[in-house]
């Protein structure tokens, strides 16, 4: 039985509660390679620490491509085998905790804490040492509330910055990295209330010019060859178009005359189940902007530069 699918995922939810809980404002855990090196097992648990350490002081860490980082270096400071039945190991750790601009490679502030930790092996003596981190220390939470008030001033203070590599980033069509640079800043900075008259202009500009792209290669995957790979394929695209673009009536059209013709051929024995997008009503315009900003992190991989911070 054949059989196709289409599944329309949609991102607004990646950022939503966190634009509500957090004031927009979103750090991410980057763990870069180590000097000591950290057992896998080890690391997970850092990465797990980390990101409670960001939630649990009021930020997202629900974010991709993030440019604030928070960055652990540990340092064993020894390790000793114990002569017990079974041979323990104990470890005495250094873990020092960085947040800045990970961009721009300018350091916001740094906390140093100790961690111990012992098992039967290296790795859970790691893994011991590290369940030690107390997210929500009052040493932590300071460290971490400095570290917003940089992040926010660092928007204040780049505003008018920020709107310009905007305005050039459109005027070359890159609508997706222009919504990126626009819907970064948080709401609780003072240059939001700069750009957030930009965000759905620039918002439908690139759901047409996106609608306009995937329409015309669907158009063109069907018109090669109407058969049920041609209609997946075709499909696929269409169902990623924004129901506020104004091509979106043609695509609509497109898909009926695809669905109308699987059924006319008998290409499936049931239902054709592509979906296309519906309107949301109570996504604000702001908010649609961002997930197309956050289409276009999603593709990014940021280069770090932490020189200099330990």
């Amino acid at each position: 039985m054949k059989k196709l699918i289409f599944t329309v995922c949609f991102l607004g939810a990646l950022l939503l509660t966190a634009q509500e809980n957090n004031n927009g404002i979103t750090l991410g855990a980057y763990i870069p390679e180590q000097s000591e090196g950290i057992p896998t097992h080890a690391r997970n648990m850092l990465k797990n620490k980390l990101n409670r350490i960001i939630t649990e002081n009021g930020i997202s860490d629900n974010v991709y491509n993030p440019r604030f980082i928070l960055v652990p270096n540990i340092t064993v400071l020894n390790k000793n085998i114990t002569g017990t039945a079974p041979a323990m190991v104990v470890l005495n750790i250094d873990l020092s905790l960085y947040i800045g601009d990970g961009i721009g490679g300018n350091l916001f502030a740094s906390e140093s804490i100790p961690l111990k930790g012992v098992g039967t092996n290296e790795n859970k003596a790691y893994i011991a040492a590290l369940k030690t981190i107390k997210p929500n220390s009052p040493n932590i939470k300071s460290f971490v509330s400095k570290s917003k008030q940089k992040i926010i001033e660092y928007y204040d203070q780049n505003c008018e910055l920020l709107v310009k590599k905007s305005q050039n980033l459109e005027a070359q069509n890159e609508f997706g990295e222009a919504l990126f640079t626009l819907s970064s800043v948080p709401e609780v900075s003072s240059c939001f209330d700069n750009v957030k008259s930009k965000l759905r202009p620039l918002y439908i500009k690139a759901i047409n010019r996106d609608c306009e792209v995937k329409f015309n290669e669907a158009s063109a995957i069907w018109a090669a060859n109407q058969d049920l790979e041609a209609a997946n394929a075709a499909g696929l695209l269409l169902s990623g178009i924004e129901p506020m673009a104004t091509c979106f009536p043609k695509a609509k059209t497109l898909y009926e005359n695809i669905a109308e013709r699987i059924k006319a051929k008998e290409l499936l024995d049931r239902e054709w189940h592509v979906k296309l997008k519906e309107l949301d009503n109570e996504k604000s315009s702001i908010q649609a902007a961002r997930d197309v900003g956050v289409a276009y992190g999603l593709n990014q991989q940021p280069t770090y530069n932490i020189r200099g911070w330990y």
